[in-house]
């Protein structure tokens, strides 16, 4: 069948001899993810803004298991050498537990090599994921032009044997690229087959490269069982019979929608706990009134929006992105629950301020896109412990009330007068994109001037000072003997000192790929050499990489080579690699701190262009 021979196709197939050794390491990946993750409850979607806007991994499978039962065999088993020859007598709770902490659908199948009884048990696993994109990877040259029809095949297939053995399913993942016509039949009767076998999350996306979409059956939003739903370039049309029960969380994305539809899935959903919006076009407004269990809303880029009302005393989460040229009138009366707020919006932002700010009383995280016209902003509130504003030149007050208050981040064309009372900040990350950079942090500008009153109000010895610009950072381990270069598009982050090496590099290198790192440090400190050894590191590639596509592989995969280099030490400087990319900054860190009591280590990055060998996604 087409189905074993998808199977065989995997490098597990192809070479059975590494296949063994390779899914037995698979295997000991997730007893210790397991326990790392705890009670963590991985069936629940993830409320992440990375999640909710760019195109959702699919193939992580997620089940709900219950944390407690096992536990004790799990370790037993991880410690006894015999590891190997004792997998075939697992408990079937705890093979799934394992099968739930591999990537896709095909890492579960590979399990099937470790044992006669791992052979079909896969079978029985509740949560199926069904992504073309991976599938269309194993597929050989030669077969590429039927690729469509052995993706259907494969999912039949995969159905059928569940639908045989009886499997209660918990949740189907379908990634559909080859979408047309021919398609429909097929789909029509998947979603029966899983609607039929009380399916209780449902995740459908349905590209089509025809301008005609797959419109969603009925039955789909008449299930008494789906608690969580995700729709992806469907169609929904005028239905009559619309009533999910138990929905908790609704996901529609890149839809076109119309108000009508809009008004009946939330009135006919009343266990809602989590709704949004992606991308959908089509309606003009959003009316949640005294629903009692709404907890988040998010609507992005829902352009043809203009009136957005919610009235939900538990709402938690409220998050509006949409395009400056939109105008939209956001009202949120009666959501005093409310504890994180997030308006990327400027007109948004100005009726807020104007109307509602005040409003809530529990608020902990505010994310703010400041009008151009706005010059001062005043913000009280006794809870708020992070803020991030958007501004412009405009803006040049900024007064914060609030004892709480840990986090600040800033992003705008110049920095503003903060006054914060009381200063309790325990980190903070400024971004300034200036129009004129040449003279932009001169001694004795005031934005300089600003800056260094700002990172003095933080403890000396209590925080490091890290500076990005381009394909440069420099970081400080301490704020005493500060001085700013005068770089173009200049980021300062400041953070706790207690802050882990790692951590720090990880966000920094995630974001962009910098080809010098300089480090201004005591004479006795061992920072630089822990950076450096944080980097060259290229075996301790975190767990996320494991099983992921290029797109999602993290710095260490691109790294080339890292060297190391002592600055007062270096005489001639065209001796460092990557040296006409960093010659100006190097030249100001020997001016400014050659002759202080410190010592100046300076990192040259290497990086590869391209990532050869990893597998690619079909978009």
């Amino acid at each position: 069948m087409v189905f074993k021979r998808v199977i065989l196709q995997t490098r597990f197939g192809r070479k059975r001899k590494h296949g063994r050794e390779d899914n037995f390491r698979c295997v000991q990946e997730g007893f210790r993810r397991q326990r790392i993750r705890g009670e963590e409850d991985s069936s629940h979607m993830s409320q992440s803004a990375e999640e909710t806007l760019g195109e959702e991994d699919s193939n992580k499978v997620d089940q709900s298991v219950e944390g407690t039962r096992g536990e004790e065999e799990l370790n037993q088993m991880d410690q006894s050498d015999e590891s190997m020859d004792r997998i075939s007598l697992m408990p079937d709770h705890i093979i799934h537990r394992i099968l739930s902490s591999l990537r896709n659908v095909k890492d579960v199948v590979r399990t099937s090599v470790l044992s006669k009884r791992w052979r079909f048990l896969w079978y029985s696993f509740s949560i199926l994921i069904f992504d073309e994109r991976k599938f269309a990877v194993g597929i050989e040259h030669e077969d590429s032009g039927n690729k469509g029809m052995m993706f259907r095949d494969h999912v039949y297939n995969s159905l059928q044997t569940h639908l045989e053995e009886n499997v209660c399913l918990q949740k189907l993942v379908l990634h559909m690229t080859s979408f047309d016509l021919e398609a429909v039949p097929h789909i029509d009767h998947w979603l029966s087959v899983v609607i039929g076998k009380s399916i209780k999350e449902l995740d459908l996306h349905v590209g089509s490269k025809i301008r005609k979409r797959y419109t969603l059956p009925e039955a789909v939003l008449s299930s008494k069982t789906i608690t969580g739903l995700r729709l992806s370039r469907c169609k929904l049309v005028n239905y009559n019979n619309i009533m999910l029960p138990n929905l908790q969380k609704l996901y529609l994305r890149k839809l076109n929608l119309f108000d009508l539809i809009v008004e009946r899935l939330i009135s006919n959903c009343p266990s809602i706990e989590d709704l949004r919006f992606i991308q959908c076009a089509g309606f003009n407004r959003l009316q949640i009134s005294n629903n009692f269990r709404l907890k988040r809303v998010e609507i992005h880029y829902c352009n043809q929006l203009t009136k957005v009302e919610v009235s939900a005393p538990d709402l938690h989460t409220f998050w509006y992105c949409g395009k400056k040229s939109m105008p939209c009138k956001v009202s949120l009366e009666g959501c005093r629950s409310l504890k994180r707020l997030t308006l990327d919006h400027p007109h948004v932002t100005r009726d807020f301020f104007e109307k509602q700010i005040d409003k809530f009383p529990l608020l902990e995280k505010l994310d703010l896109s400041i009008p151009k016209k706005m010059k001062y902003i005043i913000l009280s509130n006794p809870q708020l412990q992070q803020i991030a504003l958007k501004g412009y030149n405009n803006l040049g007050i900024v007064v914060i009330d609030g004892n709480n208050l840990l986090s600040l981040e800033y992003k705008g064309d110049k920095l503003p007068h903060f006054s914060i009372n009381p200063f309790c900040l325990t980190g903070a990350k400024l971004s300034f994109e200036p129009k004129r950079y040449h003279n932009f942090f001169e001694y004795g500008h005031p934005s300089w001037s600003l800056l260094e009153v700002f990172i003095k109000k933080f403890e000396p010895e209590g925080f490091k000072l890290i500076l990005y610009s381009n394909k440069n950072i420099v970081i400080h381990e301490d704020l005493k003997n500060i001085s700013l270069p005068s770089l173009p598009g200049l980021s300062v982050e400041i953070i706790k000192s207690t802050a882990c090496v790692e951590d720090i590099l990880y966000s920094l290198l995630r974001s962009f790929r910098p080809e010098s790192i300089s480090i201004i440090s005591r004479f006795d400190s061992k920072f630089p050499e822990l950076v450096y050894e944080a980097i060259k590191k290229k075996d301790m590639d975190p767990i996320c990489c494991k099983y992921t596509t290029l797109n999602n592989k993290c710095w260490r995969h691109f790294l080339k080579d890292v060297k190391f280099w002592d600055l007062k030490v270096i005489e001639d400087l065209n001796v460092i690699d990557g040296l006409k990319a960093a010659e100006d900054l190097i030249y100001w860190l020997r001016l400014t701190y050659a002759k202080l009591d410190c010592q100046m280590a300076h990192l040259s990055l290497c990086w590869n262009a391209n990532l050869h060998g990893v597998e690619s996604l079909e978009t």
